[in-house]
């Protein structure tokens, strides 16, 4: 029988650490959407990652074959999408996604970006990615081989005016939808409903969304740390165990905590780098985005 060849109608593009986990799995839920195993497969970014020799490398699709064939199951479903956070950031990204797929809906989901980047230090730290003082990485100081991919990840990555643009500019306003993390929160089911109507799909359907996802959290002991912060480990369990298993696995091993508070000097100074950018966002999306720079939030 001749292989009938399937490709994402959606992607959700980032920004990490902004909730977009959240967004993968209450669609998943839904009966005429299906969602790529694992979440963010890197296709369009894989390039650039490789050339950076950024310390993540974790590539689900390397070639347009194998990308396809992620999207098998899907054949039947009316919304098919995928959900990369390493697309919003490269340049050239979009205009890969434009080229093979052109009429692909386009979805972010943005996040204050001081409490965005200390969130993805916070995860990285907890992975083994990182030891290097959050500190020293905001302030350039530290003498860390990666020291400017850090700086990259965690605080290149919340300045999004530009990242957005491209893809407005380039996909038009008709394809590309862009959520906040804190409207997300406040009305989960605003949005959810907001967004099927986007995807064009049925919205009787409600998603669990008393659950939350990829919440912040720690092993609970020394040998799940150290589990977990190896590199085959990781590799294994993404590879072998669909998301929602690895979700429930992360819950058995890790627990609640609350997120160490972020030094006030140092959030300061972030806002510093990103005022003027969130500004331009501001004008750009004609939104007001002031609570990002004028009040005092949790990181």
């Amino acid at each position: 029988m001749k292989r009938v060849f399937m490709l994402p109608n959606f992607i959700i593009v980032g920004a990490p650490k902004a909730g977009t986990t959240s967004l993968y799995h209450y669609l998943s839920e839904h009966p005429q959407v299906f969602m790529s195993e694992p979440k963010e497969v890197n296709f369009f970014s894989k390039d650039e990652i490789e050339e950076q020799g950024l310390y993540y490398q974790d590539f689900k699709a390397k070639d347009l074959d194998s990308y396809e064939k992620l999207f098998d199951k899907g054949i039947d479903k009316k919304a098919v999408g995928e959900g990369s956070v390493s697309y919003l950031f490269y340049p050239e990204t979009p205009a890969k996604i434009k080229a093979l797929l052109p009429a692909v809906k386009i979805i972010m989901l943005l996040r204050d970006p001081v409490a965005r980047g200390y969130s993805h230090y916070l995860m990285d730290y907890r992975l083994g990615l990182v030891d290097v003082p959050y500190k020293e990485i905001v302030l350039k100081t530290s003498t860390h081989k990666n020291a400017h991919l850090y700086y990259q990840q965690y605080v290149e990555l919340g300045l999004y005016y530009e990242q957005v643009k491209r893809y407005l500019e380039l996909f038009g306003k008709e394809q590309v939808k862009i959520y906040f993390q804190e409207d997300l929160r406040q009305d989960t089911q605003k949005i959810i409903f907001d967004l099927y109507e986007f995807l064009e799909i049925d919205p009787s359907n409600i998603p669990n969304i008393e659950r939350e996802h990829n919440a912040f959290s720690m092993p609970k002991s020394n040998v799940v740390h150290k589990l977990y912060t190896s590199y085959f480990i990781r590799t294994l369990l993404s590879v072998v165990f669909p998301e929602a298993l690895k979700e429930k696995i992360k819950n058995e091993l890790f627990e609640r905590k609350k997120k160490p508070a972020l030094e006030e000097n140092l959030r300061e100074q972030l806002l510093d780098i990103y005022r003027q950018d969130i500004q331009n966002l501001e004008s750009f999306l004609n939104k007001d985005l002031s609570v990002w720079y004028e009040e005092i939030t949790n990181a």
